[in-house]
């Protein structure tokens, strides 16, 4: 019997879901984090187990993981204390990287996900912080700043730091390019990086690795152009796509000119390229809150308003050559609204919540074939291949069945709001 059990998972490599840094003074500077060992514990109250005797075994996955909107990520296994470890998940899900910074030294520890073990330790110069995690979970960006200007270490376990620039610019490392430098170190090709040119306002470079030079992305649906666009938005949630290596930023609060022009996604490539993709005017995303799906196999990716409206694309569309505007293949709305939304996907089904309305949806046509209530103010959720629905909020997790029927739940404690969830392995 699990003791305690939440869930929810870091799908992108970086920071992006948090809202864009307070640019109007100089700023703070990154903040430290408690290394996270075996014995660290979350701190969540005891399960309860609704339905079930102290002797049964829990209905819940055997390996969940969460990741808060503090920075922090909780991992579970059943007959185990929960290990609570600050840092980044990589977009792999199999580690988590944190740093601890004590005098001018930061000690950078590499915890496995299936394990909770830490399975390597680096110390570089500087205060610095992790943002961005390459595939395989061996290659991290790490940023520190001072005034305006960004140092960014690239660190590996097995030779510790191998490149560090300082740039004056305010930089955030997301991702890296999923192309290696030809005859060279191992290093992939570049560094995409998010500049901040105030608050809200921002736009996508290119670290060369090679040369250390900040350079300008390729346009993804045209690659003998570059990128040379500033946007003025802030990022709200993101999801990333490992089936066509592609990372999903939802933008908010978008501005050109003074005029409100809503909101976008923006899509960057990782083999290589960006777009921002326009979302129908109807789900009213600039100032409402949003939440972004993506199907397993990477072919549909769903974008959701707290006002119960619903988009679907076609990924193809998105990463297809051409001029044209990629638009939503479907929208829909489901006739509620509520003040928070969360949307999942699995192969077969769309899953909205909002607040405790919960949607399932056909992926295709995104038609409603069911709905229930829950009590409970949904933060995230997933959706498992036989129909099942992890859901989290209001302080606890419910397991849903298919037909929609409580088969566990358990209280979550005093932790910060779930933003993701999965099952680890």
């Amino acid at each position: 019997m699990w003791r305690t059990i939440a869930v929810a998972l870091l799908v992108t490599s970086c920071g992006a879901a948090a809202s864009s840094p307070d640019l109007s003074t100089a700023p703070p500077a990154p903040a430290p984090t408690v290394p996270a060992t075996a014995d660290t514990s979350a701190n969540i109250a005891p399960s309860t187990i609704l339905g079930k005797t102290a002797e049964s075994d829990s209905a819940f996955p055997a390996r969940l993981a969460l990741r808060t909107n503090d920075g922090h990520v909780i991992t579970f296994s059943e007959g185990r204390d929960p290990i609570d470890t600050p840092g980044v998940m990589g977009p792999s899900g199999e580690v988590v990287i944190s740093s601890d910074t004590i005098g001018d030294r930061s000690t950078i520890e590499w915890h496995s996900v299936e394990t909770d073990e830490i399975v390597a330790s680096i110390q570089v110069d500087g205060e610095v912080r992790p943002t961005a995690i390459s595939e395989d979970g061996d290659l991290v960006a790490l940023i520190g700043i001072v005034g305006k200007q960004t140092t960014v270490v690239l660190a590996t376990p097995s030779q510790g730091e191998v490149r560090r620039w300082t740039f004056d610019a305010l930089l955030v490392p997301e991702a890296f390019a999923n192309a290696y430098v030809p005859e060279g170190d191992g290093l992939p090709i570049g560094v995409f990086v998010i500049e901040y040119l105030a608050a809200d306002t921002y736009r996508v470079r290119v670290i060369d690795t090679a040369t250390g030079e900040l350079g300008l992305p390729l346009n993804l649906r045209d690659k003998s152009q570059t990128v040379d666009e500033v946007m003025t938005a802030v990022s709200r949630t993101a999801v990333f796509d490992p089936m066509n290596q592609l990372l999903f930023t939802l933008y908010q609060d978008a501005t050109e000119g003074g005029e409100n022009i809503g909101s976008f996604i923006h899509t960057l490539g990782l083999i290589n390229g960006v777009w921002c993709l326009d979302v129908p005017a109807e789900l009213r995303l600039a100032d409402h809150p949003g939440a972004l799906a993506v199907s397993p196999d990477g072919s549909r990716l769903f974008a959701a308003s707290s006002i119960g409206g619903v988009a679907g694309y076609n990924v193809s569309d998105i990463t297809a050559a051409g001029p044209e505007m990629p638009e939503a293949r479907t929208t829909t709305s489901v006739g509620a609204s509520a003040q928070r939304v969360a949307i999942g996907a699995s192969q077969d089904e769309v899953v909205l919540a909002l607040g405790g309305s919960m949607f399932r949806l056909d992926p295709a046509t995104l038609a409603v074939r069911d709905s229930f209530t829950w009590d409970m103010d949904v933060e995230a959720l997933t959706v498992l291949d036989d129909g099942r629905i992890v859901i989290v909020g209001s302080r606890r997790m419910s397991l849903v069945s298919a037909d929609n029927q409580l088969l566990d739940e358990t209280p979550i404690g005093e932790i910060g709001e779930v933003i993701r969830v999965v099952v680890v392995g």
